[in-house]
């Protein structure tokens, strides 16, 4: 038999026997046999036929239908198997058993329960087959097992409910053995002896397990008792040679094997014997490789064996099924992240992203809405638990030759960085248990939490709070605001691009193309915080002013680009092409501190431009002032090839140095925002603010350049 055994049911499902005529009187009970069959005592089955004797010996006949109520279900059962009661005698009482087979397959959760010898001092129980267990379960202790007359007697005196009529034919159950001793018989009548205080009413018998096998077995058909043999393969897989292999490696002897079982049969509800044996390390290994936190288990079990854990996580890392975190581990977890702020929580979807860019995952886990309802969150956050505890490792951060930490570890860092305290120093607590027990390195988890911190932290700096949508925009034909375009988009809450799903082949006018984009940024607001939209343009078309698109608005309104967002423009021909990318990135991290370089009307060529530039390494950007519109922009296109991320100039005509001081006030990093406030402010009051203003920006990396320039219309959008 097997060491590991299924785990048992807290108790057998109640079998109820009825009359066949279509009677709700429950007559007995039963107990569920393997092979959709019920064992019951045959006077049960005489009183559901409405025999007058109940000890009648007759067989009922094969055709006949006896109503069977299991659990819920119910079904019409026939007679396999009849030993109907003989040698009746004061002190004896043979045969009596029948065996009902039922037509139809039980659900899976009505599980058979195993038959264990009965043993004097065993603590059981029974119940009425009403089907109310909670009124009707009977304590009861063992107190004789009389093998000369092969019955056993049980006391209910410490019970509330005594065994009563009804009760025949059913399970004695004894719970700390998860397994039926017995079936119930009779109530015992007689007169008790001075000596002994149990009152004969406290006193009820039951044919044990031993003579129920001995009674069938002389009809042939002991058998049914058994559980149904596992008809399974043994496994071949290299996988499970290997652990075989470990275990007798390095489980040292019989002993260490069998607590090493006992532990794991424990966390996982399987059942094992009770004494000192041990499982095959091949039933072990199958174990292993079955239930799902089962190697989990023993590595922890094995914590003072490094040598096994190594080898064991090493080949758990090959089995798709199984799982990276202990039961409790899982556990902590979970009370961890049901404890965070639902507005971290809702993040969850862009964290994954930040900490783990390249991991492939189910689209539903990125998108799903449920992760805005706190009510609703709580089912994908299982779902990605699932998922990311079967992507073994991952690197620390995105440096090459980063060491390798579990993919669940790297996000909840993410998750901790993003948290307050105290979630995020529990959430790096946890972290830290995990990673010891996997064996990782401590330097490889602060590494890839200051990594993460680092994402936070760029997060709440200027400009970075703000979601992004990124529009590539492509002329198909038309002149000045009068053009078509087709555009293919980008959005970013945190630090991730994702592709927006739009029509990139359809040729749209500027309300057209405006109002597409009104409808993608409105999805990115947050409280406080506009989304910054980003244009990409070709070099032929840098004279466009899309930041005064107009867009229906309700009751025939329009609505204006650049006066609802921040509203940012680049090339990425000249960016890419032209600029030292090196330049530009030590330019962005000066972003909050540079200064901005004014090109004025005494510069006159792009060699001047070059003199007032070089050499200003705190120069972050240029500020063109009231210049010869087709100098103006031939400079634009000069500064953002020379890798200046800030270009600002305006295209109005008008009074634009009173608005360029005001715009300059600040840091350039706050640039978008500013621009966009003045817009609005000119839209509001035209006369006072005569400056239209225009921002050339590159303060992002923004998607992977090859991504910009895919025109496939076949290709799956994200």
């Amino acid at each position: 038999m097997p060491w590991f055994s299924p785990p048992g049911p807290s108790r057998p499902a109640t079998v109820s026997v009825f009359p066949s005529s279509g009677s709700r009187k429950c007559v007995g009970a039963g107990v569920l046999l393997p092979g959709n069959r019920v064992l019951t005592a045959a006077h049960v089955v005489n009183m559901a036929l409405g025999r007058e004797d109940a000890e009648d010996t007759a067989h009922p006949g094969n055709e006949t239908v006896l109503r069977v109520r299991v659990g819920h279900h119910w079904q019409d059962a026939r007679v396999k198997v009849w030993i109907p009661v003989r040698d009746r005698k004061k002190t004896d009482w043979r045969g009596d058993l029948a065996v009902l087979q039922l037509p139809h397959n039980l659900p899976p959760n009505l599980v058979p329960p195993p038959w264990l010898e009965v043993r004097e001092g065993m603590r059981v129980c029974a119940w009425d087959p009403s089907g109310q267990p909670e009124f009707s379960l009977a304590l009861c202790e063992v107190i004789a097992v009389k093998p000369e007359y092969e019955f056993a007697v049980v006391d209910t005196t410490r019970s509330a409910v005594p065994i009563g009529h009804g009760y025949s034919g059913g399970p004695v159950w004894c719970n700390e053995e998860r397994a039926v001793v017995g079936m119930m018989v009779a109530k015992v009548n007689g007169v008790p002896r001075a000596h002994d205080r149990r009152r004969v009413d406290d006193l009820s018998w039951f044919l044990p397990t031993q003579r129920i096998r001995r009674e069938l077995d002389a009809e042939g058909v002991a058998h049914l008792l058994d559980p149904t043999p596992d008809t399974d393969e043994p496994d071949t897989s290299s996988e499970a040679f290997d652990l075989a292999d470990i275990l007798s490696r390095k489980v040292d002897g019989t002993k260490q094997l069998a607590r090493s079982g006992r532990v794991v049969a424990k966390k996982c509800g399987l059942g094992h014997p009770r004494d000192r044996s041990a499982p095959s390390v091949e039933e072990f290994a199958r174990v292993l490789l079955t239930h799902p936190r089962a190697l989990a288990e023993l590595t922890q079990a094995l914590s003072a064996k490094p040598g096994a854990v190594a080898e064991l996580l090493e080949v758990g890392a090959r089995i798709p099924q199984c799982a990276l975190l202990t039961h409790t581990e899982r556990e902590r977890l979970n009370r961890l992240l049901a404890s965070l702020p639902h507005d971290i929580v809702a993040t969850v979807p862009t964290l994954v992203h930040d900490a783990l860019p390249d991991i492939d995952l189910p689209d539903a886990l990125h998108t799903d809405p449920d992760w805005q309802n706190a009510d609703t969150a709580s089912a994908p956050l299982a779902a990605l638990l699932d998922q990311l505890e079967r992507n073994r490792r991952a690197p620390a951060t995105e440096r090459s030759h980063s060491p390798l930490l579990p993919a669940l570890v790297c996000f909840v860092l993410h998750v901790a960085a993003a948290s307050p305290d105290p979630n995020g120093a529990d959430l790096v607590g946890w972290c830290a248990k995990v990673v010891r027990r996997t064996q990782g390195h401590q330097a490889a988890l602060e590494e890839r939490l200051a990594h993460a911190k680092g994402l936070a932290w760029r997060l709440a700096a200027p400009n970075q709070n703000a979601p992004r949508l990124l529009v590539r925009l492509r002329k198909v034909d038309g002149k000045g605001d009068n053009c078509r375009f087709t555009l293919r988009m980008w959005s970013r809450k945190s630090t991730t691009w994702q592709r927006v799903r739009v029509d990139e082949r359809q040729a749209r006018d500027t309300a057209d193309t405006a109002a597409t984009i009104f409808n993608t940024a409105s999805t990115l607001l947050r409280p406080g915080t506009r989304p910054i939209v980003e244009l990409l343009l070709d070099r032929a078309d840098l004279d466009l002013n899309p930041h005064w698109w107009m867009a229906p608005g309700p009751l025939n309104t329009h609505r204006a680009l650049g006066v609802e967002f921040p509203v940012v423009f680049t090339c990425p021909e000249l960016v890419e092409q032209g600029c030292d990318a090196e330049f530009l990135r030590e330019r962005k991290k000066r972003l909050n501190r540079g200064v901005l370089v004014r090109i004025d009307a005494s510069v006159s060529s792009l060699d001047e431009v070059y003199g007032r530039l070089a050499g200003e390494m705190d120069a972050v950007g240029v500020v063109i002032g009231e210049v010869d519109p087709a100098f103006r922009e031939l400079v634009v296109q000069y500064c953002l090839a020379v890798g200046m991320p800030v270009v600002l100039f305006e295209r109005g005509g008008q009074d634009w140095a009173r608005a360029e001081s005001r715009l300059v006030r600040d840091a350039p990093a706050t640039l978008p925002m500013t621009v966009r406030e003045y817009r609005r402010d000119s839209f509001k009051e035209p006369a006072v603010h005569l400056g239209r203003p225009v921002l050339a920006w590159c303060d992002d990396t923004g998607p992977p350049p090859g991504d910009l320039y895919l025109d496939d219309p076949s290709e799956e959008l994200a």
